[in-house]
C-alpha cells in the first residue's frame, strides 16, 4: 500500500504555502524603490569586476549581492517580476530551512507548527520581504540561520567534521550577502555554551574548548578572516564622524515598542513614511505585549527547570541591533528608526527558537530542559494554544495587509519611469537632449550621485536620450511625475541690463557682466539672441568652455556653468557678426509649465 502522507510535514507545506501566497501578493503591487535603484545605476554604468562587487554600499558589503543585481538587471532592467521572483524563491528556501532546523532541534511536535506559524506570519521578516534591497541582504541571513544552525547542532551532537564544513559553507553564504550574519557566530556560541556544556561557565568554556576544539578555531578563522575583510572593504557608513547617540531610546524602540508588540500579533497600526512604515502600536496593545511576553517567560520559568537561558538569544540579537543601529544607522534618522523592522528581521527566526527552548528540550542536548515535577501545565492544552496562535497570527496578517498598503499606494517610482519611457518614446525626434540632473529626492537621495542622475538611471533609454552640454532651442527635462517636458531656467543671476540690444559682438572679446556673484556647479545658462547670420563663437562661464555654432535668427542657447565667477564671456567670433545678446539668466533648469 501507498504511504500516507506525513501529516505533520502536509501541516508545515500548508502553513509555508500560505504565507508564500501573501507574500506573493504583496509583491504583486510592489515595485523598486530608493536603494533598487542606486543597485540597478551602478549595475548598468560600472564593469563587473572586484571594484564593483566590493564596494561598501552604507556600511554593507555584499559580494554576492551585488551579482545578484547586475545578473537580473542585466536581463531584467525595470521589469519588476524576475525580482519579485527572486525574494519569493528566497523566502521559500529560508522557510524551509526554518522548518528543518526546528524539527532537528525538538522533533515533530504540534507546538513546533506553532514556532513554525510565528517565524512565517509574524511582521518582522515583512519588510526584507517586499523590497529587494533588504531581501537581497537579510533573506540568505534568515537562509544561513536555518541551514546553518542545522549543520552546527549536528556537529555538536556527533563531532563529525562534514557537519562542521557544513556550517562554516552556510554561513559563508549568507556573510557573502550581508555582513550582519556575524551574529549567527554569537548565536553558534551561545547553543553550545547553554546546551552542550556543564558546571559553571568556566568549566562549560573548558568542556567545549576540550570537546570542540576543532570547530572553535574553524569558526575564530573564518570569523576574524571575514572581520578583517570588512574592516578593509565595507566598514563605511557614509559618515563623516559618529554621531554621539544615545542607546537607551534605540533600545526602548527597538524591543520594548517594536519586538513586544511583534511578538504579540502587532503592531496593527503604522507611522507611514515615504514608502516604508515604523510600528506605531497603541497603548493598550503595548500593554498587551508586555504582559503576554511577560506572562509567556514567567510561566516558562515556573513550569520548566532550564527555560532561563532560552532567552540569551534574543538578547543577545537585540544587544548587536542596538549596537549597530547606535554606531550607524540612528545618527542619520535617529532613535525612531528602532520601530523599522528591517533591522530585526532575525527576530521572527530567534524568538521563535527562544520559545521552542524555554519549552521543550533540546534534542541530543547535554542538558535538558524539562517539566518541573508537580507543577500543574495549566496552559499547554492544544485548544489554548492553538487558539492563542490563531489569534496572534490573524493580527499578525492585519499588520501585514495594512504595511502593504501604505507600500504599495506611496511608492511613487513606478509612475515616474512609466511616464519617463512612454513620454521619451512618443518624443518626434530622437535622440532626446536632456539636462543630466538627479532624480527627485523622494526616488532616491541625491547623495548617491552620480547614481541618481538621468544618465545613469536612465541607460536603457540610451538610444532615445542624449546629454548635451549645449543646445540650441531644444533642452528637455522630467518633471517630478516623470514626464518630458521643455527646460526653463529658475534664475538666481541675469546679466546687468544695458540699452539698445543688450551686449552686441565687437571687438576681439565681449563681456557680459552679471548681477551677482556665481559660485559652484550643476548651473545652467539660458542665453537669447538675436543674428543675422550663423555664427561661430566661444562662451566661458566659469570653469565651462563651449564652443558654439549659433544659427541666424531668433534663438535661445542653453550651456552648462560652473566654479567661480560674476561674468560671462565670448570670444573667437567673426568679426561683423552683429549678434546681439537680448537676454542671459542663470540658475537651475526646471520643467517650463507654460509649454
Amino acid at each position: 500500500m501507498p504511504r500516507r502522507p506525513d501529516r505533520f510535514l502536509v501541516l508545515g507545506a500548508l502553513l509555508i504555502a500560505g504565507q508564500l501566497g501573501v507574500r506573493a501578493w504583496a509583491l504583486s503591487g510592489s515595485w523598486f524603490y530608493f536603494d533598487d535603484l542606486a543597485f540597478m545605476s551602478r549595475a548598468m554604468n560600472q564593469p563587473f569586476d572586484a571594484d564593483y562587487l566590493l564596494e561598501s554600499y552604507g556600511g554593507h558589503l555584499m559580494p554576492a549581492g551585488f551579482a545578484v543585481v547586475r545578473l537580473l538587471t542585466d536581463w531584467a532592467a525595470y521589469e519588476w517580476w524576475p525580482w519579485a521572483l527572486t525574494l519569493l524563491v528566497l523566502q521559500a528556501v529560508a522557510a524551509i530551512g526554518f522548518l528543518r532546523l526546528l524539527v532537528s532541534m525538538f522533533g515533530r511536535r504540534p507546538f513546533v507548527l506553532v514556532l513554525l506559524a510565528g517565524y512565517l506570519f509574524w511582521v518582522f521578516t515583512l519588510s526584507a520581504g517586499i523590497w529587494f534591497a533588504a531581501g537581497i541582504n537579510q533573506l540568505p541571513l534568515q537562509i544561513a540561520l536555518g541551514f546553518g544552525l542545522t549543520a552546527h547542532l549536528a556537529y555538536l551532537r556527533t563531532r563529525r567534521t562534514r557537519h562542521l564544513v557544513a556550517t562554516l559553507l552556510w554561513t559563508v553564504f549568507g556573510l557573502l550577502f550581508y555582513e550582519k550574519t556575524m551574529i549567527l557566530f554569537g548565536i553558534y556560541a551561545l547553543v553550545a555554551l547553554c546546551w552542550f556544556g556543564t558546571g559553571n561557565t568556566p568549566v562549560r568554556l573548558r568542556g567545549l574548548w576540550d570537546r570542540y576544539r576543532l570547530g572553535i578555531v574553524a569558526h575564530g578563522l573564518v570569523a576574524a578572516g571575514y572581520l578583517a575583510a570588512y574592516v578593509h572593504w565595507g566598514l563605511d557608513f557614509g559618515l563623516e564622524e559618529s554621531a554621539d547617540v544615545a542607546w537607551g531610546p534605540i533600545a526602548w524602540n527597538l524591543v520594548g515598542v517594536a519586538l513586544s508588540a511583534g511578538l504579540v500579533g502587532g503592531p496593527i497600526t503604522w507611522q507611514a513614511l515615504n514608502v516604508g512604515s515604523l510600528a506605531d502600536p497603541s497603548d493598550l496593545l503595548l500593554l498587551a505585549s508586555w504582559a503576554g511576553v511577560a506572562g509567556t517567560v514567567a510561566y516558562a520559568v515556573f513550569s520548566r527547570v532550564l527555560s532561563k537561558r532560552a532567552w540569551s538569544l534574543l538578547g543577545f540579537t537585540m544587544l548587536a541591533n542596538v549596537v549597530l543601529l547606535a554606531s550607524a544607522r540612528a545618527a542619520i534618522v535617529g532613535p525612531e528608526i528602532g520601530r523599522e523592522y528591517r533591522y530585526q528581521t532575525e527576530s521572527a527566526a530567534v524568538a521563535a527558537l527562544c520559545l521552542g527552548l524555554a519549552f521543550l528540550p533540546l534534542r541530543g542536548a547535554v542538558e535538558q530542559n524539562m517539566p518541573r515535577a508537580g507543577v500543574p501545565r495549566s496552559y499547554e492544552g492544544r485548544a489554548f494554544v492553538g487558539g492563542v496562535a490563531l489569534v496572534v497570527t490573524a493580527l499578525a496578517l492585519v499588520s501585514t495587509v495594512r504595511y502593504v498598503d501604505l507600500w504599495q499606494s506611496r511608492n511613487d517610482s513606478p509612475e515616474f519611469f512609466r511616464n519617463a519611457r512612454t513620454t521619451l518614446a512618443a518624443a518626434p525626434e530622437h535622440p532626446v537632449p536632456l539636462v543630466d540632473r538627479g532624480i527627485p529626492q523622494t526616488l532616491l537621495w541625491s547623495f548617491r550621485f552620480p547614481e541618481n542622475s538621468y544618465r545613469h538611471v536612465l541607460r536603457p533609454y540610451a538610444d532615445k536620450t542624449s546629454f548635451p552640454r549645449s543646445a540650441v532651442d531644444e533642452l528637455f527635462i522630467l518633471d517630478d511625475d516623470g514626464r518630458l517636458a521643455p527646460v526653463t531656467i529658475d534664475p538666481a543671476r541675469s546679466m546687468k541690463r544695458t540699452g539698445g540690444c543688450g551686449y552686441r559682438l565687437e571687438d576681439d572679446t565681449t563681456t557680459i557682466p552679471l548681477d551677482g556673484p556665481v559660485l559652484g556647479g550643476g548651473w545652467w545658462i539660458e542665453m537669447s539672441y538675436e543674428a543675422p547670420r550663423a555664427t561661430s563663437l566661444t562662451m566661458t562661464a566659469g570653469e565651462e568652455i563651449h564652443d558654439l555654432v549659433l544659427p541666424a535668427g531668433e534663438h535661445d542657447v542653453f550651456v552648462q556653468a560652473a566654479g567661480e565667477f560674476d561674468e560671462v564671456e565670448l570670444s573667437d567670433y567673426p568679426r561683423g557678426s552683429d549678434l546681439c545678446v537680448t537676454d542671459l539668466v542663470l540658475g537651475a533648469p526646471v520643467p517650463d509649465s507654460s509649454s
